[in-house]
């Protein structure tokens, strides 16, 4: 696949001729004429803003190149990958795409398998999740529309450990009791929550038995990540990037908002590149 790390790569020309200045930066030049032809331009001569170009070979011109018809945000790596795989039919494999800014890209040879999928582990209610909700307003926003990532929710429904015997952690769920609001009266109760919420009961309540059942998805099976991830734990000493069962995630603290969330997923972003 060729997609261009940035438009400012991409230059435009109705005529196209070895030799012909071009400004520096140009690492791909779109002919547009009777027959749309894009060049990639290897090598320059000369110095300073424009330079002369001594090699340009052909990508695809013709039949193999679709021209978008609407205008597109040209820095959604992940749309515009995912929209030229749809359209590359037949002989068409390229697509050439314009943004708002009249700015040009194109996507040569899409592959799908550039996406890379971000699992987000949390639990719900409520629901949508704070980390689901907030992702879909950073993505909506293309905080992340360089990096080539796609999200996929992975979420625990609390409301399956519900019961009599039950205490949740705190009131924000919405659930039956909570360690927060009500207190423990029965024998034997089961807490469901993370390490926390644990240590929480042991100290207002020591020497109390007690069931336990732990949804923090940083020590626990219910949401054990299968791939990179991202997720919320209330120990602050935790956030950052981190390696779970093999997979590289990161973390964020509970409450954590917008900023705090799109500068993690970016950097998780920025290593799994490098990796």
């Amino acid at each position: 696949m060729i997609f261009p790390a940035d438009y400012k790569y991409v230059g435009v020309a109705d005529e196209a001729r070895p030799g012909d200045p071009i400004y520096f930066s140009t690492r791909y030049l779109i002919h547009f004429a009777e027959e749309v032809i894009i060049y990639q331009v290897e090598q320059y001569s000369g110095e300073g803003l424009m330079r002369s170009a001594v090699s340009m070979e052909p990508i695809a011109a013709g039949s193999e190149i679709l021209v978008y018809p609407e205008k597109v945000d040209t820095r959604d790596r992940t749309g515009l990958i995912e929209l030229a795989s749809s359209l590359c039919q037949g002989p068409v494999n390229t697509v050439i795409f314009k943004g708002g800014d009249e700015h040009v890209t194109f996507v040569h040879d899409p592959d799908p398998g550039a996406i890379t999928e971000i699992e987000v582990l949390d639990v719900v209610p409520p629901n949508p999740s704070w980390l689901v909700s907030v992702i879909e307003i950073l993505e909506d926003a293309g905080l992340f529309g360089d990096l080539a990532l796609k999200f996929k929710e992975r979420l625990l429904d609390l409301r399956q450990f519900e019961g009599d015997d039950v205490y949740f952690p705190c009131t924000a769920s919405g659930l039956g009791k909570s360690l927060d609001r009500d207190r423990v009266d029965i024998d034997d109760p089961l807490i469901v929550g993370c390490d926390i919420s644990r240590e929480v009961f042991s100290e207002v309540y020591p020497g109390r038995a007690f069931r336990f059942i732990n949804t923090c998805p940083l020590s626990n099976d219910w949401l054990a990540p299968t791939g990179p991830f991202i997720t919320r734990c209330c120990r602050s000493e935790r956030r950052g990037v981190v390696m779970v069962g093999g997979h590289l995630g990161v973390v964020v603290h509970w409450g954590d908002g917008p900023p705090e969330i799109g500068e993690a997923i970016r950097c998780l972003g920025e290593e799994l590149k490098r990796g």
